[in-house]
């Protein structure tokens, strides 16, 4: 039986996504990795990770259907949670040629404590190797695509690392279980501190659909709960991101490689403090209808 296939970009949609990015077909790097690796910055530093479709909304829903995604990442120029963001940018990747699997993960939420299989990666094979890419993880996600490599280290924005390890969690039952369970460090010293661990099992859209219902609809969500965004801050010249920036609530922080921790850039008093701290910040201009949305909700700041 062959195999169903996946949903695809058109070329006018890949060419406009491209441009988008700022990264056009006549700057992609010949070697596949490298190409993977910059269009990657450059995706993390120009679409937001972010939480406003569940706020600034008057339906609050999030679609997965792929001409939507385009339409809400390239025309709208906004972001998205996690399996809009992976989603999306598995269909650029299959555009491009790449082979590309879809894989749930579990985050870990405090105390050791993973979630359910609230998150999606991509697994893209490059030379006969599988990589982790994920573009869709906010402000501790791996900024560069992860050889599945067990103990394979890397810099993040330094000083902080990233740590890649194929092992048992403590909450298993059975310990001869196996996930690849990515760790991040803030600085050389400091605690190793475990955010998600993923199988290399395909994930199918319906999986993907049950995921989304509990993400968006939840009451203990967390991008329910919250209004969020990241992006990366692309040094041009080298194509890495450099930076951080993110928005959690009423704050907004800045860090830059180097630097010890986020500095405070902006403490948000108001909506319409918040609503300017998006456009500036994250490119993201809400429409009058979109601010109304969130009137009433426990998210809104009310001065």
């Amino acid at each position: 039986m062959a195999a169903a296939p996946a949903p695809a970009l058109t070329d006018e949609q890949l060419e406009r996504y491209l441009a988008h990015v700022g990264y056009p077909r006549e700057r992609h790097a010949a070697d596949p990795l490298a190409l993977v690796t910059e269009l990657m910055a450059r995706q993390i530093s120009r679409v937001p990770f972010e939480s406003f479709a569940l706020h600034y909304s008057q339906q609050r829903v999030v679609s997965l259907d792929l001409d939507a995604l385009f339409d809400k990442i390239v025309v709208r120029r906004r972001g998205g949670y996690c399996m809009e963001l992976n989603g999306f940018f598995a269909a650029v990747l299959r555009r491009l040629g790449f082979t590309v699997l879809n894989v749930g993960a579990r985050v870990q939420v405090g105390g050791g404590v993973y979630s359910g299989w609230t998150h999606m990666i991509n697994l893209v094979t490059i030379a006969g190797q599988r990589y982790a890419v994920d573009v869709g993880f906010g402000r501790d996600e791996a900024l560069i695509p992860l050889p599945l490599q067990h103990g394979f280290e890397f810099t993040q924005v330094h000083p902080q690392r990233g740590r890649l390890e194929h092992r048992a969690l403590a909450q298993h039952t059975d310990p001869a279980q196996r996930l690849w369970v990515y760790s991040s460090q803030a600085a050389p010293g400091a605690e190793w501190v475990e955010r998600n661990a993923f199988s290399e099992v395909e994930w199918f859209a319906e999986d993907y659909r049950v995921s989304n219902y509990h993400t968006m609809f939840n009451p203990t969500s967390f991008f329910v709960q919250n209004v969020l965004a990241f992006r990366g801050v692309l040094n041009e010249e080298s194509g890495r991101v450099e930076g951080l920036l993110t928005l959690f609530r009423d704050t907004v922080k800045r860090q830059m490689a180097g630097d010890g921790e986020a500095e405070v850039v902006e403490t948000l008093k108001s909506e319409e403090e918040r609503v300017k701290a998006l456009a500036k910040y994250f490119g993201v201009e809400l429409t009058p209808q979109e601010q109304r949305g969130i009137r009433g909700l426990p998210s809104e700041l009310r001065g």
